[in-house]
């Protein structure tokens, strides 16, 4: 009776998460924590005339991935699929990932979205983006007003 209670009441944590954390991807039905899929491993690096991402995504199928390019970011998605048949009975170590993933990476600089393109080689997206002409102000220091 106790156990029933307990789960009961990790399904109701779970569904309230989900409420308050709508962006982050959900383990799917009897999926551990441990093997879903955490956001790709990522190095942003930029040149004079370009911002580079390196995105780390081992076993996904570069097709079903969804990749957006703005002024500002990137926002990748996609999903490692298991294989079909897989089953948990014999393995003693399960440490591969799978499942849905989600990251928003913001660039160092305005880019031109419609001149950015992808490739996907031995696990790694690489995503370049041609810098903006007009640029981007990083920061402004603003003058405070004393009011009395």
């Amino acid at each position: 009776m106790d156990l029933i209670r307990w789960n009961n009441e990790l399904a109701r944590m779970r569904e309230e998460m989900r409420h308050l954390f709508p962006d982050i991807p959900q383990l799917p039905p009897g999926g551990l924590p441990f093997t879903r899929m955490q956001s790709p491993s990522v190095d942003v690096r930029e040149t004079e005339k370009e911002v580079v991402v390196s995105a780390e995504i081992p076993g996904v199928n570069p097709e079903e991935l969804d990749v957006t390019v703005d002024e500002n970011q990137v926002i990748l998605r996609g999903e490692i699929k298991r294989s079909a048949g897989h089953e948990r009975e014999g393995y003693r170590v399960m440490e591969r990932r799978f499942g849905a993933f989600h990251r928003t990476i913001p660039l160092p600089a305005e880019v031109k979205p419609d001149e950015a393109w992808a490739e996907y080689k031995d696990g790694v997206l690489e995503i370049r983006m041609n810098k903006s002409d007009r640029g981007r102000e990083r920061s402004r220091k603003l003058k405070i007003n004393r009011t009395h």
